[in-house]
């Protein structure tokens, strides 16, 4: 059985509410993600289309370092999970957030499948570490799918498949919480 852990040695998932939404626009203003919308169109639709929001926080002084958010679960069992943490973080950050939010959406809804769509180095971006990268499956790459910063870029969808994760993602999850 799946527990829903919240929480690693170093970093916090927050739950975001809509009081949230202006720190969060201001993350992902100053790590240059792509596609934001002005601030009020932003906060006037926090949180929509999300299953769940989380602020990343570091435990030991509770700076935000990151935004990480579930999709509404589809009629076919899949979520899309999105993790985006400040480029100063260590890689291991990135990993905790992204093992911590993979597994509060395998636990709290019966999903098949969680996919990831990113757009740098394939597996190697969720961090997970050599041991744990058999879980992630590459399922499709869309060629020059995203423009930004006048460039067309490939999107890579990566997905975890509950069994796949009940072994090696919840060994994962040992090592982190």
């Amino acid at each position: 059985m799946l527990y829903p852990h919240t929480e690693s040695r170093r970093i916090s998932l927050c739950p975001a509410s809509a009081s949230d939404a202006p720190a969060a626009y201001e993350l992902l203003f100053r790590m240059g993600h792509g596609g934001l919308p002005t601030i009020d169109q932003f906060v006037s639709g926090f949180g929509r289309g999300m299953a769940a929001y989380f602020l990343v926080r570091l435990k030991e002084t509770d700076e935000l370092v990151g935004l990480a958010t579930i999709s509404e679960p589809n009629p076919a069992g899949h979520v899309r999970v999105e993790v985006n943490v400040r480029t100063d973080q260590p890689s291991g950050i990135v990993r905790d957030a992204t093992a911590l939010t993979t597994n509060f959406a395998f636990s709290m809804w019966r999903i098949r499948k969680v996919y990831f769509h990113v757009t740098r180095s394939g597996v190697e971006s969720l961090a997970f570490g050599e041991e744990h990268t058999a879980m992630v499956r590459e399922e499709a790459v869309l060629r020059d799918h995203v423009f930004f910063h006048g460039c067309t870029w490939d999107v890579t969808v990566l997905a975890i498949h509950r069994e796949d994760w009940n072994v090696l993602g919840v060994d994962l999850l040992k090592q982190l919480v």
